[in-house]
C-alpha cells in the first residue's frame, strides 16, 4: 500500500509566509494531492516529520487536522483493498469527498442523533428531529457536496416564503443544522461550513409578550373567584403559579412536593441541565404560597401538578382565557416568565438576582428585559420638567 505523506507546497507562499499543507497518496502509479484546508508559516514546519513545530501556537490542532486527514484517506484506501476493489483517482477523490459510510447527510445526522440525543432533554431532542424534517421536505435526497452556501440560501428562502415561518423560527432551523454540519466538518466529512458567510436578518429585538400589573391582577382575580369552567380554572392555576414564581413550563410541569419547603423551593433547570447544573432556589410569594395550598390539599409527596395537558393545549385554553377577561395580547405559558421578568425588574432594576431567579448562566441572557430599565428612565427624566415652566 502506498504510503500517505504531508506536506507544504514551497511554490506557494502568501504575505504572511505562509504555505498551503498537502498530503498525497500514490493510485495506479499516480500522485494525487488533497489540500488539508489549512496553512503554516514555513517556518514551523518539520519537513522530515510531515507535521507542525511545537513553536507555532496551534500546532496540536492543526497536526491533529492533518492526522484527522491521513486517517480518512487511509480508511478509503484499506476498504478498496479488503474488499479487492480497484481503486482509480476519481474514486478516491468521490470518496474523500462524499463518505461512502454515510449514504447521505441525513444518514450521517440519524447517527450524530443516537449519541446526542443520550445528552440532550427530548424537548430538544423533538425540535432537533423537527428541523431536520423539514429538511427533508425541502430537499429529500442531501449529500455532504450538496451543502453549499447557495443551497442553505434557497433553504432560508423556501422557510420565508413557502412556508411562511417567522426569521426566530428560521434562525433557530439553521442554528440546528449548523450543530450537525460543524459535527460533520469536525469528523472530516466536511471542509467547510456553508452558513458561516451567510448574513442572516436580525430577529426583532424585545419580542416579549408579557402581562402588565393590571392584567395580572385581572387572572389573579378570576382565580380567586373561580369562574371559569374546570379545565380553564386549572391552566389559569398552572399559569399563575409559573407568574409568581418565574418557572418555565418543563420546570413547573417536573416541580415535586417535596422541593417545597414553607418559604422556598430549590430545582434543577430541565432543559439545560447538563449545561447549567446549578441548583436555583426561587422564595415563596404570598401568592405562590396560597395557590400551592389550592394545589397540594393533603398530598404529601409526589408532582405538584399531577394532572396537567399538552403544551399546545395549554396555550390554547390561555388564548382563551385572555379574551375572557378582556385581555388584548396573545397569551401563551411563556408569557408567565416574561411577566414576572418584566414586573420583578421594574419593581426591583435588580438584573443581576433577576439573572439567578431565571437561572441564566449569564446576564446576556437575562439582557433581553432591559427594555424595561429603559422605560423607567424615560419616565423618570420627567420629574425634571415641571421644573422648567
Amino acid at each position: 500500500m502506498s504510503a500517505i505523506k504531508s506536506y507544504i507546497k514551497d511554490g506557494y507562499i502568501n504575505k504572511r509566509n505562509e504555505s498551503p499543507i498537502y498530503i498525497s497518496v500514490y493510485v495506479e502509479r499516480k500522485k494525487i494531492e488533497i489540500p488539508c484546508k489549512i496553512n503554516v508559516n514555513i517556518k514551523y514546519w518539520d519537513k522530515p516529520s510531515g507535521k507542525v513545530k511545537i513553536g507555532e501556537k496551534n500546532h496540536k490542532e492543526l497536526n491533529m487536522m492533518i492526522t484527522q486527514a491521513k486517517s480518512k484517506l487511509n480508511e478509503i484506501l484499506v476498504r478498496y483493498r479488503l474488499q479487492n476493489k480497484t481503486l482509480t483517482k476519481e474514486l478516491l477523490l468521490d470518496d474523500y469527498y462524499n463518505p461512502k459510510d454515510f449514504k447521505s447527510f441525513y444518514d450521517f445526522v440519524e447517527w450524530s442523533q443516537k449519541l446526542r440525543f443520550q445528552e440532550i432533554e427530548q424537548s430538544t431532542a423533538s425540535r432537533h428531529r423537527s428541523v431536520i424534517n423539514k429538511l427533508k421536505e425541502f430537499s429529500p435526497t442531501l449529500l455532504f457536496s450538496d451543502l453549499k452556501e447557495d443551497f442553505i440560501r434557497k433553504y432560508i428562502l423556501y422557510q420565508r416564503k413557502e412556508l411562511g415561518n417567522k426569521e426566530i423560527t428560521i434562525n433557530k432551523n439553521i442554528d440546528t443544522l449548523n450543530i450537525y454540519i460543524r459535527e460533520a466538518i469536525k469528523r472530516g466529512y466536511m471542509d467547510v461550513n456553508p452558513i458561516s458567510e451567510i448574513k442572516r436578518r436580525a430577529t426583532p429585538k424585545n419580542d416579549i409578550t408579557a402581562l402588565t400589573e393590571e392584567e395580572l391582577k385581572v387572572l389573579t382575580d378570576m382565580y380567586k373567584k373561580n369562574i371559569l369552567p374546570g379545565q380553564q380554572h386549572k391552566v389559569l392555576e398552572f399559569f399563575l403559579f409559573m407568574v409568581y414564581t418565574s418557572l418555565h413550563i418543563s420546570d413547573a410541569k417536573c416541580l415535586k412536593i417535596e422541593q417545597i419547603t414553607k418559604t422556598d423551593f430549590t430545582y434543577f433547570r430541565v432543559k439545560n441541565r447538563n449545561s447549567k447544573p446549578e441548583p436555583i432556589t426561587i422564595p415563596l410569594s404570598i401568592p405562590a404560597k396560597k395557590i400551592i395550598k389550592n394545589i397540594v390539599g393533603y398530598r404529601v409527596r409526589g408532582l405538584l401538578f399531577s394532572e396537567i395537558i399538552s403544551d399546545q393545549k395549554i396555550n390554547k385554553n390561555l388564548k382563551k382565557i385572555a379574551i375572557i377577561a378582556d385581555i388584548n395580547k396573545t397569551i401563551s405559558a411563556k408569557t408567565a416568565r416574561h411577566t414576572f421578568a418584566t414586573i420583578y425588574l421594574r419593581k426591583t432594576k435588580d438584573l443581576n438576582s433577576l439573572k439567578e431567579l431565571l437561572g441564566h448562566s449569564n446576564v446576556r441572557e437575562t439582557l433581553m428585559y432591559a427594555h424595561v430599565l429603559d422605560d423607567d428612565k424615560q419616565e423618570g427624566i420627567k420629574v425634571f420638567n415641571s421644573l422648567f415652566d
